[in-house]
């Protein structure tokens, strides 16, 4: 039996305690269509939730039907299907759009918060505009992203497709924010997010 005929109720014989899926044979990466997601996986746009439509058997035990499927990595829900992991955003995009999202793209959480996965929040991106979109990194030292200090005065610049924008040199942290914000909302568009 291969992963796509899997259904609720197949057991072979021997291979799995009664009243779980069959165990989901590994299959190459991106290998299967939404449909056979759906014999498996039941996904709430509003919500961003997945919830398991079998009862399947993994690490730990099992997972009943109806209970919340994936784990948090990185901030990212992630859920194993067919021996391998993916992550949620790109589960909703295939169950939502019928298509793996393009392999050149990048998947947007337009309010940044990575275990969002709601059909709102969700969009295709370049990385430059994903990055765009970014929260401020905790090493900030200033606490303002493109933002930095130095000799008591404070810089400011924007990169976008590979390239540095420096903005220039200010004598205020919020006179730097000020042109950091107003070049990025021009390079970036939708995709600004402020200082």
């Amino acid at each position: 039996m291969t992963g796509s005929d899997l259904r609720t109720g197949d057991v072979e014989p021997g291979a799995q305690s009664p009243g779980f899926a069959p165990k989901m044979e590994r299959l190459p990466r991106r290998s299967f269509g939404a449909a056979e997601v759906r014999k498996v996986l039941s996904y709430c746009p509003i919500s961003g939730q997945f919830v398991w439509a079998v009862r399947v058997q993994c690490f730990g035990g099992g997972r009943a039907v109806g209970s919340h499927a994936g784990t948090i990595k990185d901030g990212y829900v992630e859920i194993t299907l067919y021996g391998r992991r993916y992550r949620a955003h790109h589960l909703a995009w295939l169950l939502m759009t019928g298509e793996w999202p393009p392999i050149d793209s990048d998947m947007d959480h337009r309010n940044g918060v990575r275990a969002d996965n709601s059909w709102d929040n969700l969009r295709l991106a370049t990385r430059t505009q994903n990055n765009a979109n970014a929260r401020r990194r905790e090493r900030s030292s200033t606490g303002i992203r493109g933002v930095y200090r130095t000799r008591g005065r404070f810089f400011a610049r924007v990169v976008s497709e590979g390239q540095i924008h420096h903005l220039g040199v200010f004598d205020s942290i919020e006179a730097a924010a000020a042109a950091r914000n107003r070049a990025a909302r021009r390079l970036f568009g939708e995709f600004f997010r402020a200082a």
